[in-house]
């Protein structure tokens, strides 16, 4: 029933939608954004893989758990490209991502020294644009248009097997917020398969 006067409401919206009508910009289809995300949780996989990386370490065996709770966050907006095209804005969240690499670096006439770093962060935010179409009269499956992260605070790294790289720490921290963030938008835009390890 919520699902269907969600549609309802959209069909309304449709039928008195302008692309100079300001009143059309912010109707009630909360319920149809939460909809779509209930769908996304469902087809996310959750954990995912992410893919491997290089920088002055090798990180490889990537996983990502979290987005199988994204929520949306506030009230959602609306723009009317034209009569058959709305275009839904909002934020969205979750209430928490966590991240794990296995990390390895070479060293001359030594075995490679490796560990794993653990990316925690519990205040996550990204603003969403979904296209929603009418075609011969039929309401279409929403695409996703654009995805981006804009807040990734107060994240906790946690990296076992350092010994000596200590002084790296900084400069990982930075280089591991700037992968999961691109992990995190890669994998909304195009789910990878789900990891067959556990947690």
């Amino acid at each position: 029933m919520k699902q269907f006067l969600a549609i309802i409401a959209l069909a309304v919206l449709f039928v008195n939608c302008k692309a100079d009508d300001e009143s059309c910009k912010r109707p009630s289809v909360h319920d149809y954004l939460d909809e779509i995300l209930e769908k996304a949780r469902d087809e996310l996989p959750d954990p995912i893989r992410l893919p491997p990386r290089s920088s002055f370490v090798e990180l490889s065996d990537g996983v990502l758990w979290g987005l199988d709770n994204i929520t949306r966050l506030g009230d959602a907006e609306i723009e009317c490209i034209d009569e058959n095209s709305i275009l839904v804005k909002a934020k969205v969240t979750t209430d928490e991502l966590k991240g794990r690499y296995t990390w390895q670096k070479e060293r001359r006439n030594k075995s490679p020294r490796e560990g794993y770093v653990v990316f925690i962060s519990h205040d996550f935010e990204a603003e969403v644009d979904t296209l929603i179409e009418k075609k011969n009269g039929q309401i279409t499956h929403p695409v996703l248009q654009r995805f981006e992260i804009n807040r990734f605070k107060d994240a906790k790294v946690e990296i076992t097997g350092m010994g000596f790289f200590t002084w790296a720490l900084g400069e990982m921290t930075t280089l591991f917020s700037g992968v999961f963030q691109r992990a995190i938008g890669h994998a909304v835009r195009g789910p990878p398969r789900r990891p067959s390890r556990d947690r």
